[in-house]
């Protein structure tokens, strides 16, 4: 009993030693715990290109995606070099990493030398409201702004920067050594602000849905203005007719009434529809005007002051119109159960520039200074009815020629056309700077 007890013991003595052996050759072979083998190594840098002194950061990875920098060693054109390293002179370099045996890829480095800079603005042209951003970036294409140093008239400034008022800057910039500059234009910010122009006439009984809709439009909107024009014909004239309204009427190829339009004639308005009106006061204004009116002796004085933000590449040309605000008359209005009770609004009285306008002189536009017209001495027409509600509208519009077929397919060529740049409203006898 004694010899199988002993051999039992020995059988399992040999069980628990062998059970050993098979768990301990169950490990994984490799490096790192990646479950594979070493194999290759990966060489990288924070940038591939810069300027002299520039310091590059260079990452090692072998195949199992361990890092394995720290452990690696660096050459730079075959001579042992530090990471990080610093790049002292213009060249092409190539740099090759060695870990365990192990050669990475080879990258190429580039140093180029600054040799100048480039100065921007944004926005550019901007407004004396304007908080405005400025850009350095060197001839490399790297962008240098938080190291430059920037002075206007020898003073010191910083970005962004409001210019004090209108007028063209010269802005230096230096930086490593380098310097540049670069000149803005600072514009007066306009508000933009429209004219509806209501074709119409006592004689038509389309016409009062249109006037009421300019009515509505303008009283929502303090930057849009209506005109009513005036137009009759032999069987049924209009007595709010004047020359330039029946002119206009045939000049412009208005074929229906009523026809408005929103600052000129190329934009005929889908009333009460709002979004071209939208779209109209949504644009930068290429000037603004500033009005000043009084009555003197009976005599009308007006002063307009037309300011731009930009250069008109056309000829453009001012207007100046006297408008009077809830007339009636003796002629009914067709469509209107009122008749002769009808209120109209904002009838055109009288044109104190020629039909089509005065132009501006090129020479007298400039970003840096107003243009300034004294109109003295204006005849009031004798058919106003009340003077308390006389109003001055003046606008600046451009001028071109356009071909095109009308209604009845008739092709009307070098047809007068313009756009209105803009308008500005003032009561009679008050005044309203640029806005």
């Amino acid at each position: 009993m004694k010899t199988k007890s002993i051999f039992i013991t020995l059988v399992m003595s040999l069980f628990v030693v062998t059970g050993f052996f098979v768990s301990c050759s169950s490990d994984d072979s490799g490096d790192g715990g990646g479950g594979g083998t070493l194999s290759s190594i990966t060489l990288t840098s924070n940038q591939y290109g810069g300027i002299e002194n520039s310091e590059f950061t260079f990452t090692v990875k072998d195949n199992l995606d361990n890092d394995v920098t720290a452990d690696a060693t660096f050459t730079i054109d075959g001579v042992a070099a530090t990471n990080p390293y610093t790049f002292t002179t213009i060249g092409v370099y190539e740099v090759v990493a060695q870990y365990s045996e192990l050669t990475s890829n080879t990258i190429n480095i580039t140093i180029d030398g600054e040799t100048s800079i480039i100065l921007s603005f944004s926005p550019n042209p901007a407004t004396s409201a304007d908080m405005v951003s400025f850009s350095v970036f060197n001839n490399l294409g790297n962008d240098v702004t938080s190291s430059s140093t920037f002075t206007l008239d020898a003073a010191p400034i910083t970005s962004p920067y409001q210019f004090p008022a209108p007028g063209s800057y010269e802005v230096f910039a230096e930086y490593n050594g380098l310097s540049t500059s670069s000149t803005i234009a600072i514009t007066q910010g306009f508000t933009k602000k429209a004219l509806l122009e209501d074709f119409t006439g006592t004689w038509c009984p389309n016409c009062p849905p249109a006037a009421n809709a300019v009515t509505n439009a303008t009283n929502a909107n303090p930057n849009l203005f209506g005109v009513g024009y005036h137009d009759g014909f032999s069987s049924y004239p209009d007595p709010m007719e004047i020359p330039e309204t029946g002119f206009w009427a045939s000049y412009y190829n208005v074929t229906g009434f009523p026809t408005v339009y929103i600052n000129g004639p190329d934009t005929r308005w889908d009333f009460p529809a709002s979004s071209q009106i939208n779209t109209e006061l949504a644009e930068v204004a290429t000037c603004g005007l500033a009005l000043d009116s009084e009555i003197v002796g009976g005599q009308l004085n007006v002063e307009v002051r037309v300011a731009f933000n930009e250069i008109p590449g056309e000829e453009v040309k001012l207007m100046l119109y006297l408008v009077e605000d809830n007339v009636t008359t003796s002629s009914p209005q067709a469509g209107s159960s009122a008749g002769s009770s009808y209120v109209h609004r904002d009838v055109l009285r009288e044109v104190y520039t020629a039909s089509l306008g005065d132009v501006i002189p090129a020479g007298d536009i400039s970003l840096g200074s107003e243009y300034t017209r004294s109109f003295t001495g204006l005849t009031l027409p004798s058919n106003i009815d009340n003077m308390d509600e006389l109003k001055v509208i003046a606008y600046v519009r451009n001028t071109y020629t356009k071909t095109f077929t009308d209604y009845f397919g008739t092709v009307h060529t070098n047809s007068p056309h313009y756009d209105i740049y803009n308008v500005q409203e003032v009561e009679m006898g008050g005044s309203i700077d640029f806005d």
